[in-house]
């Protein structure tokens, strides 16, 4: 591109210049993670040793537009690379793939035709218009994936300071599944702030809460709950589950909420909540690092891990159904017997109902599932 006798030239009186910008940057994205691996490498690409040591790739996660050509680039290279040469051993570059879904929006265009952004548009009524000139009402368009060209667009600065980056993150993380296009809105978005600001009382709830340091513990519910909280958030973001995890951070909330006026010890209190917001921090990170601040838990920090014992329940729903049809769940303890559980029955006036003055011609019974009673 640099050697001007050699790019420009003239045929037949007429100038032209050759043309030298011929890589497609799918060449470069093709073996760019083998670069990562000797960033400093002056004299060649990559150093073996180090690719040996950092490839292949763990897990790859890309945008669905890069699913076919990257990705089948990437694979080509890796075999063109290792072909009969024995040092060069990665023939995959990556051991997982997930692809995830696009964001999506409204589209908008004005009387020209000309593509408008939701900065532009204001909401009356239920209809929209310009904010330059709100008698002229906008076109709506169909929800794409957000592009410069259609200019649906929405800032993240302007989002992230009127509702800080956490609102952002639980928004779009408990929209929809990561596989799937998350559908933009205001609403949605301003739904995640306000939960934030529900579980910022909760903490100040609990940091009240610690400085009354009760003697002993009214339960193990919390000890219980924490582990069982850790598994379900563990198991989630291995499988890439983050809208369950949103909701599970729901259920979170509910039961702290009771049952933090339970009567705890400081130390209980404290080292559950600790463990519960190191969980939270890849979700919402600005609101676990505060609260980690205020409870002087910063140093040391590492996932926890949770007890398989703590897990197991004494009791659990049983199902009681009468000639099929499901008529109530009692609470029973583990492994009770038929004859346990129909005394339990006739103990409830909700289900005894259904058996006084009936001859009982047969019982189907799945110990702690479910009782079918035929009458």
């Amino acid at each position: 591109d640099k050697i001007s006798d050699w790019k420009n030239i003239t045929i037949k009186g007429k100038k032209f210049y050759r043309e030298t910008d011929t890589l497609d940057t799918f060449v470069d994205s093709s073996w760019y993670f083998l670069r990562f691996c000797s960033p400093e490498n002056n004299n060649y690409g990559f150093d073996l040793e180090e690719v040996n040591y950092w490839m292949p790739v763990d897990q790859y996660i890309g945008g669905v537009e890069h699913a076919i050509l990257h990705l089948l680039y990437s694979r080509f290279f890796m075999q063109a690379l290792s072909f009969k040469n024995k040092d060069f051993k990665i023939t995959e570059p990556f051991s997982g793939l997930f692809t995830q879904g696009m964001v999506c929006h409204e589209t908008y265009k004005d009387e020209n035709n000309n593509w408008i952004s939701p900065d532009e548009v204001e909401t009356k009524d239920g209809k929209k218009y310009l904010k330059s000139n709100p008698s002229i009402e906008v076109k709506i368009g169909a929800s794409e994936s957000m592009s410069k060209s259609k200019k649906n667009v929405i800032d993240p600065e302007n989002i992230i300071r009127d509702y800080g980056a956490d609102s952002v993150r639980l928004f779009i993380l408990s929209d929809s599944p990561p596989e799937k296009d998350v559908q933009w809105s205001e609403e949605g978005i301003s739904s995640a702030f306000k939960f934030i600001q529900k579980l910022w009382n909760l903490h100040l709830k609990i940091m009240n809460e610690l400085k009354k340091n009760h003697e002993e513990d009214s339960s193990d519910k919390l000890l219980k709950y924490t582990n069982k909280f850790i598994k379900k958030i563990t198991y989630n973001l291995n499988n890439f589950s983050y809208n369950i995890i949103v909701a599970n951070i729901h259920e979170l909330y509910t039961f702290f909420n009771n049952e933090v006026n339970e009567k705890y010890k400081k130390k209980t209190l404290l080292e559950n909540y600790k463990k519960i917001l190191i969980t939270l921090n890849p979700i919402i990170p600005h609101f676990s690092s505060e609260a980690l601040k205020n409870i002087d838990s910063l140093d040391k920090l590492s996932w926890p891990s949770y007890d398989e014992e703590l897990l197991k329940e004494d009791t659990k729903p049983f199902v009681i159904q009468i000639n099929g049809k499901k008529r109530g769940l009692i609470e029973i303890k583990l492994d009770q017997s038929e004859k346990e559980i129909l005394n339990l029955i006739y103990q409830d006036n909700n289900l005894s109902k259904y058996l006084n003055e009936k001859d009982i011609k047969k019982k189907i019974f799945i110990p702690n599932k479910l009782i079918n009673i035929i009458v």
